[in-house]
């Protein structure tokens, strides 16, 4: 059963509150994982563990800052302290402005790479110590289609999510001989307060936008937070024992085509 692979795990998310993050709590929590809720965002991270609790899952909340050293190192310690081990770390908090490289103030860069890059610097940097330790471990970057291609108006974000693709592969590298998979999902567009409020919200017909994004997707939808939850459970379980260093695009088709040319 899949829930075997994941059970009794321990797993550190970030961004957990909503979107993403928060999917991929729930799934783990449903198979059994035990799940460290880590977001900057105090009312909706404790909604995530509550919900989790309330189901019969077992969390814990721990305000989070992943910008911050102190605050990550303080996540990792807590985590440590309560559970003993740290099975899985989804690096996932992030976000993006939706702008022109032109247009991009050096505020909102700044910010992008504290939070979008250094966070999962720091994540991966304060929690290998423990998984040298035990001999083993999931990391999980999620990066972004973004990352691997562009797109007009995010030319920043695609910056800080192509290093981290490329960061996720200088970890596994670094640490495969002591047991640790570091690898990294690659989400399309995918239905979460973020696309929302970044891209959708600042448009004047928003059925429009959504109908002019759906043409670059051969599967004419977008993605599911829970889609992404259900890469997550691949790449934390055994079920991927032999993956590493490895970029998952969950796109909906969108990173292979190139347009309707004909």
């Amino acid at each position: 059963m899949l829930e075997k692979l994941i059970e009794n795990k321990v797993a550190i998310i970030t961004g957990s509150g909503s979107g993403i993050g928060k999917a991929i709590a729930l799934s783990y929590a449903n198979l059994k994982a035990k799940v460290v809720i880590a977001d900057i965002n105090e009312e909706s991270g404790k909604e995530t563990s509550k919900e989790i609790i309330h189901h019969g899952g077992e969390a814990l909340f721990v305000k989070t800052d992943v910008s911050s050293v102190e605050s990550v190192k303080a996540l990792v310690e807590t985590a440590v302290k309560k559970y003993k081990k740290i099975d899985i770390l989804v690096n996932n908090a992030g976000l993006e402005y939706y702008t022109t490289i032109e247009d991009t103030t050096e505020e909102q860069w700044d910010q992008t790479m504290a939070i979008d890059l250094k966070g999962v610097f720091m994540g991966i940097k304060y929690v290998l110590p423990y998984m040298k330790k035990q001999g083993s471990g999931s990391i999980i970057n999620i990066a972004s289609i973004a990352g691997i291609s562009a797109w007009p108006g995010l030319g920043v974000y695609s910056a800080a999510k192509g290093g981290v693709v490329l960061l996720t592969k200088a970890a596994a590298a670094e640490n495969g001989k002591y047991g640790i998979r570091v690898n990294c999902i690659c989400p399309g567009s995918i239905k979460t307060p973020l696309l929302e409020e970044q891209f959708f919200a600042p448009q004047s017909d928003r059925e429009a936008a959504e109908a002019q994004l759906l043409k670059h997707y051969p599967i004419n939808r977008l993605g599911e937070a829970s889609e992404i939850a259900d890469a997550a459970i691949y790449l934390g379980s055994d079920l991927s024992s032999f993956v590493t260093g490895h970029s998952l695009s969950v796109d909906g088709g969108l990173s292979s085509f190139v347009g309707d040319l004909i």
